[in-house]
């Protein structure tokens, strides 16, 4: 199942994408608390987003919509990068160019295989 990209949807995998870029760059490069602060803020307006799309309901196949494993891997590499880069002189420049890195690819990602799910028929559903 390939979900039809709409301006919606590229806007809300967008935004996402744009989170995660963001965290990913405080957490390489600033210092303590804000890397904490700004991984609690992702979290809990990634929540309040993805309820305002109606995209964190059961309602939606059975099973939360999402895109896969593969998004959770590739947060999961840059957040580590990030970590390991934090605190070292290379983080200053490193930081931000891998929180670019780390937007382009999750938008990518999930603009390959993303799945978004709509009752009003805003992004329909279709075979590949």
């Amino acid at each position: 199942m390939k979900t039809a990209v709409t301006g919606t949807v590229r806007n809300y995998w967008l935004v996402l994408a744009g989170m995660l870029g963001l965290t990913v760059g405080v957490v390489a490069t600033a210092s303590w608390p804000w890397p904490v602060i700004t991984g609690a803020a992702l979290i809990v307006v990634a929540v309040l987003y993805g309820t305002g799309y109606r995209q964190l309901s059961r309602d939606i196949r059975g099973r939360f919509a999402g895109a896969g494993p593969g998004a959770g891997v590739i947060g999961s590499i840059f957040g580590a990068a990030a970590v390991l880069l934090r605190g070292t002189p290379a983080a200053l420049w490193a930081g931000p160019l891998l929180g670019v890195a780390a937007f382009v690819g999750m938008s990518l990602y999930l603009t390959r295989y993303g799945s978004f799910s709509s009752k009003t028929g805003e992004a329909a559903s279709e075979s590949s």
